[in-house]
This record gives structure tokens, sequence and C-alpha cells, in this order.
């Protein structure tokens, strides 16, 4: 798919000596660049089952409240 992005002057030197420095197109750094950025910052899936218990609309009050111990990070753990 090919897309138009405009770039101001200064990136487009900076960009230009990247090509000549690194040995790759303009195209593949600017390809790198939007992969590693949506690596980044691409939101995660929720676990199924936090997933199904916030869907919309919500469970039934009897189905009971989700354990979220699971999914809490090994430090917070820890300092029990």
């Amino acid at each position: 798919m090919n897309f138009s992005v405009h770039f101001d002057a200064q990136t487009v030197a900076r960009l230009s000596a990247a090509v000549e420095r690194v040995g790759l197109t303009r195209n593949r750094i600017i390809v790198r660049a939007v992969q590693e950025w949506l690596v980044k910052n691409e939101a995660e899936e929720w676990p199924e089952d936090l997933r199904d218990h916030w869907r919309n609309p919500a469970p039934e009050l009897g189905a009971g409240p989700v354990e979220f111990e699971p999914w809490r990070p090994a430090a917070d753990l820890s300092s029990r």
C-alpha cells in the first residue's frame, strides 16, 4: 500500500544522511520506524476473563468477581 508522507526540510536532510550512513532506502527506514513504533504503542489484548468481565453489556451480577491476582505484576505480589 502506498502513502504520501510529508516531512519538513530538516527531517528530510536527517533522513537522507541516515540513508547514506546505513545503506537502507528511505522507505525501508520509515517502514522500520513505523513498525517499531507500533510494537511499543499498540494496545495489548486483555486476557479473555477480563475482556468477558468488562464487556458491554456488563455480565450478570451473579457471575461473581474476576480474580485479578494472575495479572498483577510479580513485583506487586512480593511486597505483600
